[in-house]
């Protein structure tokens, strides 16, 4: 929501540290090699120490450690991929610096050069050659296809294509409600995407099933049947329905969790929102709430992880937890007029979420790139026309799997002329020139790319930290299982792996259900898994919880998922070689922007690190969605416009 106005108790010591980031960790990916390293990775708390032994340079990973990633043109961009690490670890390499020297010169020069191809990135691209329709655009993205983190896993299934998001899902709906709190970007009119949606009801079940992953989280519980799973016990069906009856907790806890949902009365101040950015959220909870209690925290750090806030109660600003309607602070949007919007907004996902939003802009950007689409379901579903992407008839370029690892200004930044811009693509340096440029990634890449920063620049990115996040896409041939247990979300507890999934109806596209929702019938499972490691400092906990995704191969979190899903389907009749027709693993290294206290409005008296890096930087400007402070599509949009007015004017 956006403010109207203005096993082991041992952590990672500061001796393991250094320069904020793990020794032998890469510059651009901060993991440590260790298949194995940990029996176990729970999503909720960590597991086994990190000896000494194991903090050494990442080694090379190959296709058994990124998976199996479905079919079509995502099919080799299923999240952070073995090439995508290995190209990264250029950033270590001892002659880094010479190669970029010796960068061979491509004589193209742009008027434009958009690094990223996430919404910031093609929506800079898009906006600038509205300007100037004859303008020469590229765009630089290191993964294998477009997107950021809005691109989507497909699968083929007994004759029907299902589709999952890789991340990013979900527009607020309905549209009325998305502008009333704020979350609503005029490119979803501009671009010509549905002001009504139908949403599929299911076939031969009477379950309740919600319209998009999130919601049910927590937000809207009410809206679907759910399950809470404890090992060693059944499946407790809709407990909130009935005071958590067949839930192994004690009376406490259920207490504290009903509290959490009848609580109105925040204190009423008007500078409540810096306030909130004060403090972390479970200061708030213990403080305001008086709720202390470790089993609460289990209960939220997963869920406000997922929603957006990237790590848990303990780190993360109070006023971040009122961003993604967390219990408690979300009651001070009754404060300025825009109540609970649990009552009358969720998300509108497409299939394969935000992609398709994405593909449109794209669509627009590279004319002919989806072939002759022009259907709403032609332009999500249609092949990628690869001799359209980096046509040199085009105004518009994508140049893919290409990492940009040095931007400079030819000259003095004052004066310069022009931009330097160096990537590695396919194992070679090669270099563009620009007269502009839209950093269009985070800030842990940024400070490290754009080698002429000032400090103060330098010092604000600092300040942006990243959590990682594993999105899975369980592709089933049927969900049978779910319909007998009556369940059709599960939220469990105490996992090795995973801590939540749903089925969803999908919209009305076109007139047509783009999947089934048939118990018969495959469906799509995803889930989103957080490291949540309560305890340790903000940062180092990022650092700490990339290392436990990354060190985890395919074959582990295949056998972990295929174990939880026996133990809480099982009775209902779930066989995992029977009903699974493919697991995806999309492990995003730095998915989420985690804001500690005083991120929003600044502290010690110095400005909000955002302030900084939004002032352009000679003929380079900067933008991404973090810079609001939570990353959502509509305010990459925002970022990436304001990007390209400032450059405009240069």
């Amino acid at each position: 929501m956006k403010k109207k106005t203005s096993k082991s108790k041992q952590t990672i010591t500061r001796r393991d540290f250094v320069g904020g980031t793990l020794m032998g960790s890469g510059a651009a990916l901060l993991t440590a090699s260790a298949p194995g390293m940990m029996k176990k990775a729970s999503a909720q708390t960590p597991a086994d120490p990190f000896p000494q032994s194991i903090l050494m340079p990442l080694n090379d990973r190959d296709q058994s450690w990124t998976g199996p990633a479905g079919v079509g043109d995502y099919a080799k961009a299923n999240g952070n991929t073995h090439e995508v690490i290995n190209a990264a670890h250029t950033f270590r390499n001892r002659d880094f610096d010479a190669r970029v020297r010796l960068a061979e010169d491509t004589h193209e020069h742009y008027d434009l050069v958009c690094v990223g191809a996430g919404f910031a990135g093609v929506t800079a691209a898009y906006t600038f050659l509205k300007e100037k329709p004859d303008a020469k655009v590229l765009v630089l993205d290191n993964h294998a296809m477009f997107g950021g983190e809005a691109r989507q896993n497909e699968f083929q299934v007994d004759g029907y294509r299902l589709w999952g998001p890789q991340g990013s899902t979900g527009a607020v709906w309905p549209l009325e409600g998305a502008k009333k709190i704020e979350m609503f970007s005029h490119m979803w009119d501009e671009l010509d995407l549905p002001q009504e949606f139908a949403w599929q009801e299911p076939v031969n079940s009477k379950l309740k099933i919600p319209k998009d992953t999130y919601s049910p989280m927590h937000l809207t519980w009410e809206d679907t049947d759910l399950g809470w799973f404890h090992d060693g016990h059944k499946m407790a069906r809709n407990p909130w329905s009935n005071r958590f009856k067949d839930v192994p907790i004690d009376d406490k806890t259920k207490n504290d969790l009903i509290w959490m949902e009848v609580y109105r009365q925040p204190p009423e101040r008007e500078d409540w929102a810096e306030w909130l950015d004060s403090m972390t959220y479970k200061q708030f909870l213990k403080q305001e709430m008086g709720i202390d209690n470790p089993a609460i925290d289990e209960y939220l750090n997963p869920f406000a992880a997922a929603m957006g806030c990237g790590l848990g109660t303990d780190v993360i600003s109070a006023y971040q937890a009122f961003n993604f309607i967390q219990p408690g602070v979300m009651q001070y949007g009754r404060q300025f007029g825009i109540g609970d919007p649990t009552d009358y907004v969720h998300l509108a996902s497409f299939p394969g979420g935000n992609t398709g939003i994405l593909r449109h802009i794209v669509h627009r950007l590279i004319p002919g790139i989806f072939g002759e689409a022009s259907k709403l379901t032609e332009i999500l579903a249609n092949p990628v026309d690869w001799e359209q992407i980096d046509n040199p008839a085009n105004h518009a370029r994508m140049r893919l799997s290409s990492l940009v690892v040095n931007v400079r200004h030819d000259g003095s930044p004052k004066t310069a002329k022009q931009v330097n811009v160096t990537y590695l693509k396919g194992g070679k340096m090669f270099r563009v020139t620009a007269d502009k440029v839209v950093m269009a990634g985070q800030q842990h890449m940024n400070k490290r790319v754009v080698t002429d920063l000032p400090e103060s620049y330098t010092q604000a990115m600092d300040q942006f930290i990243h959590s990682p996040m594993m999105v899975i896409n369980v592709a089933l041939r049927n969900w049978k299982f779910m319909d007998k247990l009556g369940v059709a979300s599960v939220r469990w507890f105490g996992s090795d792996m995973g801590w939540f999934t749903t089925l969803r109806r999908q919209m009305i596209l076109d007139g047509e259900e783009p999947m089934p929702l048939d118990p018969a019938k495959p469906t799509v499972l995803t889930m989103y898994n957080s490291f949540c490691m309560p305890g340790m400092p903000a940062k180092e906990q990022t650092v700490a919880a990339r290392m436990q995704m990354f060190a985890m191969p395919y074959a582990q979190i295949e056998q972990q998922i295929i174990e939880q899903f026996t133990k809480m389907f099982g009775p209902g009749g779930f066989d995992a070689e029977r009903d699974i027709a493919g697991i995806t693993v999309n492990r995003q290294g730095h998915a989420y922007l985690v804001t500690t206290p005083g991120f929003f409005f600044g502290k010690d008296g110095q400005p909000a690190p955002s302030d900084v890096i939004r002032q352009p930087h000679g003929r380079i400007a900067f933008a991404h969605a973090e810079l609001k402070g939570y990353q959502m599509w509509e305010g990459a949009v925002d970022e990436a416009e304001r990007a390209v007015g400032q450059l405009l004017k240069v």
